[in-house]
Protein backbone atom coordinates (compact mmCIF):
# COMPACT_ATOMS: atom_id res chain seq x y z
CA UNK A 1 0.00 0.00 0.00
CA UNK A 2 1.32 3.24 -1.25
CA UNK A 3 1.39 6.68 0.74
CA UNK A 4 0.59 9.70 -0.74
CA UNK A 5 4.36 10.27 -1.67
CA UNK A 6 4.81 6.94 -3.24
CA UNK A 7 6.39 5.89 -0.41
CA UNK A 8 5.43 2.05 0.28
CA UNK A 9 5.02 1.55 4.14
CA UNK A 10 7.53 -1.26 6.12
CA UNK A 11 5.89 -4.07 7.76
CA UNK A 12 7.16 -2.16 10.97
CA UNK A 13 5.11 0.85 10.07
CA UNK A 14 2.37 -0.58 9.13
CA UNK A 15 2.41 -2.75 12.04
CA UNK A 16 2.28 0.62 14.49
CA UNK A 17 -0.53 2.34 12.85
CA UNK A 18 -2.53 -0.88 13.35
CA UNK A 19 -1.79 -0.75 16.99
CA UNK A 20 -2.12 2.92 17.00
CA UNK A 21 -5.33 2.63 15.45
CA UNK A 22 -5.97 -0.22 18.13
CA UNK A 23 -5.95 1.68 20.78
CA UNK A 24 -7.91 4.68 20.08
CA UNK A 25 -10.68 1.75 19.32
CA UNK A 26 -9.94 0.35 22.31
CA UNK A 27 -9.90 3.91 24.26
CA UNK A 28 -13.06 5.48 22.23
CA UNK A 29 -15.48 2.19 23.27
CA UNK A 30 -14.19 2.31 27.07
CA UNK A 31 -14.53 6.18 27.27
CA UNK A 32 -17.82 5.77 25.54
CA UNK A 33 -18.89 2.80 28.01
CA UNK A 34 -17.53 4.21 30.89
CA UNK A 35 -16.72 8.47 30.74
CA UNK A 36 -13.56 9.72 30.55
CA UNK A 37 -12.75 9.40 34.22
CA UNK A 38 -13.70 6.23 34.56
CA UNK A 39 -11.27 5.02 31.75
CA UNK A 40 -7.68 4.76 32.91
CA UNK A 41 -4.87 4.18 30.36
CA UNK A 42 -4.37 0.76 32.85
CA UNK A 43 -7.83 -0.02 31.61
CA UNK A 44 -7.07 1.03 27.80
CA UNK A 45 -3.35 -0.98 27.97
CA UNK A 46 -5.15 -3.55 29.62
CA UNK A 47 -8.31 -4.06 26.63
CA UNK A 48 -5.98 -3.48 24.07
CA UNK A 49 -3.54 -6.37 25.36
CA UNK A 50 -0.41 -4.46 25.69
CA UNK A 51 1.29 -2.57 28.58
CA UNK A 52 1.18 0.73 30.20
CA UNK A 53 4.54 1.49 28.54
CA UNK A 54 3.59 0.69 25.29
CA UNK A 55 0.44 2.63 25.10
CA UNK A 56 2.59 5.44 26.36
CA UNK A 57 5.00 5.13 23.46
CA UNK A 58 2.18 6.34 21.11
CA UNK A 59 0.11 8.37 23.35
CA UNK A 60 1.66 10.41 26.49
CA UNK A 61 -1.96 11.44 28.35
CA UNK A 62 -5.43 10.21 27.89
CA UNK A 63 -5.82 13.53 26.24
CA UNK A 64 -3.89 13.00 23.24
CA UNK A 65 -5.93 9.57 22.80
CA UNK A 66 -9.26 11.83 22.62
CA UNK A 67 -7.43 14.33 20.51
CA UNK A 68 -6.57 11.22 17.87
CA UNK A 69 -10.11 10.17 18.18
CA UNK A 70 -11.64 13.68 17.23
CA UNK A 71 -9.08 14.60 14.73
CA UNK A 72 -9.62 10.81 13.08
CA UNK A 73 -13.55 11.31 13.23
CA UNK A 74 -12.92 14.79 11.55
CA UNK A 75 -10.91 13.46 8.85
CA UNK A 76 -13.47 10.55 8.11
CA UNK A 77 -15.70 13.79 7.96
CA UNK A 78 -13.88 15.08 5.60
CA UNK A 79 -13.73 12.09 3.02
CA UNK A 80 -17.34 12.11 3.36
CA UNK A 81 -17.69 15.43 2.40
CA UNK A 82 -15.43 15.43 -0.51
CA UNK A 83 -17.63 12.34 -1.79
CA UNK A 84 -20.26 14.34 -2.15
CA UNK A 85 -17.97 17.00 -3.72
CA UNK A 86 -17.61 13.91 -6.06
CA UNK A 87 -21.07 13.82 -7.27
CA UNK A 88 -21.56 14.48 -11.03
CA UNK A 89 -25.68 15.38 -10.16
CA UNK A 90 -27.30 16.99 -7.33
CA UNK A 91 -30.68 15.04 -7.94
CA UNK A 92 -32.59 13.51 -5.34
CA UNK A 93 -31.62 10.14 -5.55
CA UNK A 94 -27.73 11.10 -5.95
CA UNK A 95 -28.20 13.52 -2.79
CA UNK A 96 -29.92 10.56 -0.70
CA UNK A 97 -27.87 7.69 -1.27
CA UNK A 98 -24.76 10.31 -0.23
CA UNK A 99 -27.06 10.86 3.18
CA UNK A 100 -27.94 7.20 3.50
CA UNK A 101 -24.14 6.35 3.52
CA UNK A 102 -23.28 9.54 6.01
CA UNK A 103 -25.80 7.99 8.17
CA UNK A 104 -23.88 4.21 8.35
CA UNK A 105 -20.73 5.68 8.54
CA UNK A 106 -22.77 7.72 11.85
CA UNK A 107 -23.47 4.66 13.08
CA UNK A 108 -20.43 2.73 12.55
CA UNK A 109 -18.96 5.62 14.72
CA UNK A 110 -21.26 6.04 17.11
CA UNK A 111 -18.76 5.18 20.50
CA UNK A 112 -16.18 7.88 18.87
CA UNK A 113 -18.38 10.38 18.62
CA UNK A 114 -19.49 9.90 21.85
CA UNK A 115 -16.18 10.45 23.15
CA UNK A 116 -15.93 13.78 20.54
CA UNK A 117 -19.20 15.13 21.68
CA UNK A 118 -18.42 15.23 24.99
CA UNK A 119 -16.60 18.22 25.03
CA UNK A 120 -13.35 16.58 26.41
CA UNK A 121 -10.70 18.43 23.76
CA UNK A 122 -11.09 22.52 23.07
CA UNK A 123 -11.63 22.58 19.26
CA UNK A 124 -10.69 26.60 19.19
CA UNK A 125 -7.51 25.46 17.37
CA UNK A 126 -8.63 23.54 14.78
CA UNK A 127 -12.65 24.02 14.70
CA UNK A 128 -12.32 26.68 11.27
CA UNK A 129 -9.05 24.78 9.75
CA UNK A 130 -11.39 21.68 9.39
CA UNK A 131 -14.95 23.46 8.51
CA UNK A 132 -12.81 25.12 6.12
CA UNK A 133 -11.73 21.64 4.61
CA UNK A 134 -14.94 20.51 4.91
CA UNK A 135 -16.32 23.31 2.48
CA UNK A 136 -13.48 22.73 0.54
CA UNK A 137 -14.49 19.08 0.04
CA UNK A 138 -18.01 19.50 -0.52
CA UNK A 139 -17.56 22.53 -3.11
CA UNK A 140 -15.49 20.37 -5.49
CA UNK A 141 -17.48 20.61 -8.15
CA UNK A 142 -16.87 23.72 -9.10
CA UNK A 143 -19.48 23.28 -12.45
CA UNK A 144 -22.54 22.43 -10.31
CA UNK A 145 -21.34 24.92 -7.13
CA UNK A 146 -21.22 27.69 -9.93
CA UNK A 147 -24.78 28.61 -9.57
CA UNK A 148 -23.80 30.49 -6.58
CA UNK A 149 -21.26 33.12 -6.30
CA UNK A 150 -18.10 32.22 -3.76
CA UNK A 151 -19.89 33.84 -0.91
CA UNK A 152 -22.92 32.03 -1.20
CA UNK A 153 -21.21 29.06 -1.70
CA UNK A 154 -19.44 29.38 1.14
CA UNK A 155 -22.59 30.36 3.02
CA UNK A 156 -24.90 27.46 1.80
CA UNK A 157 -22.07 24.83 1.98
CA UNK A 158 -21.04 25.76 5.75
CA UNK A 159 -25.21 25.72 6.47
CA UNK A 160 -25.68 22.51 4.93
CA UNK A 161 -22.68 21.00 6.97
CA UNK A 162 -23.27 22.67 10.51
CA UNK A 163 -27.06 21.47 9.91
CA UNK A 164 -26.47 18.11 9.30
CA UNK A 165 -23.72 17.43 12.26
CA UNK A 166 -26.25 19.18 14.49
CA UNK A 167 -29.02 17.03 13.37
CA UNK A 168 -27.10 13.87 13.18
CA UNK A 169 -25.62 14.37 16.93
CA UNK A 170 -28.97 15.30 18.23
CA UNK A 171 -30.51 11.88 16.79
CA UNK A 172 -27.66 9.61 17.21
CA UNK A 173 -25.79 10.48 20.25
CA UNK A 174 -27.53 12.78 22.36
CA UNK A 175 -30.41 9.90 21.82
CA UNK A 176 -33.42 11.70 20.02
CA UNK A 177 -35.78 9.10 18.69
CA UNK A 178 -36.09 9.88 14.95
CA UNK A 179 -37.57 7.45 12.43
CA UNK A 180 -34.48 6.47 9.87
CA UNK A 181 -35.64 6.40 6.62
CA UNK A 182 -37.69 9.63 7.84
CA UNK A 183 -34.66 11.45 9.01
CA UNK A 184 -32.96 10.30 5.72
CA UNK A 185 -35.69 11.54 3.94
CA UNK A 186 -35.77 14.90 5.44
CA UNK A 187 -31.96 15.86 5.64
CA UNK A 188 -32.20 14.49 1.48
CA UNK A 189 -35.15 17.16 1.18
CA UNK A 190 -33.20 20.17 2.86
CA UNK A 191 -29.91 19.43 1.11
CA UNK A 192 -31.59 19.01 -2.68
CA UNK A 193 -34.22 22.15 -1.66
CA UNK A 194 -30.87 24.46 -0.74
CA UNK A 195 -29.37 23.19 -3.99
CA UNK A 196 -31.52 23.56 -5.97
CA UNK A 197 -31.23 26.76 -8.31
CA UNK A 198 -33.47 29.57 -7.17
Amino acid sequence: MESETGHVPSLRDVQKQRTRAHFVDVAARLMSEHGYRGTTIDDIARVAGASRATLYSYFPSKDAIVRAIVLESWDRAEELYADFGRLGEWTRPSIRTWVEHVVEVWEASSSRLRVQSAGLVQFDEFYIDYHRRFISALTANTELWGRFDAAETERRALLLISGLELFLNTWMVRGWSVDRDGAIDTITDVWHSTLSPG
